[in-house]
């Protein structure tokens, strides 16, 4: 390290529980966390663009993904980056299928529920609507932008960035 760069601050348990914290409540309110930290402009332009997005995916008929073995290791990390919307995320796939569905794994064998059954056809059906594609884009994005403002907020918490 030479003279110029600063030195790097030693992780407090204050301060990891100030980032847990914040992070948590990005995590159930996109920016809210930044809202915590008295971050307000940030706060409010996240929590706009964020539902902006996800607004706009589901204006545009975009699906949520959900786990297929035909592609297990994509379609997966797909589902885990949906679920950084936080709690709107399992009432945003009800709202649009009728049942928070995550697999479709058992679907041949039968073995899914019948409302699961119903809420996939649904999902499929969407997929083939003329604007699909780009609302599923918008909807992995607000996800995905959320995910980068909860380690935006971690940042700030722990004394990282400013």
């Amino acid at each position: 390290m030479n003279a110029a760069s600063p030195r790097p601050r030693k992780l407090t348990a204050e301060a990891i529980r100030r980032g847990l914290l914040a992070g948590f409540v990005g995590w159930l309110v996109p920016g809210a966390g930044h809202l915590l930290l008295g971050r307000r402009r940030r706060a409010a332009v996240f929590f706009v663009l964020i539902v902006l997005s996800a607004t706009l995916g589901v204006v545009f008929a975009g699906n949520l993904a959900v786990a297929d073995p035909r592609a297990p290791v994509l379609t997966r990390l797909q589902v885990a980056a949906d679920l950084a919307l936080g709690p709107a995320e399992p009432i945003l796939r009800t709202a649009l299928y009728g049942a928070p569905v995550y697999s479709r794994y058992g679907i041949e064998s039968g073995r899914l529920s019948r409302e699961a059954r119903a809420a996939l056809e649904k999902r499929e059906r969407r997929f083939f609507r003329r604007w699909s594609q780009y609302g599923t884009v918008y909807l992995l994005a607000a996800c995905l932008m959320n995910l980068l403002v909860i380690l935006d907020a971690w940042d700030i918490a722990i004394g990282r960035k400013r």
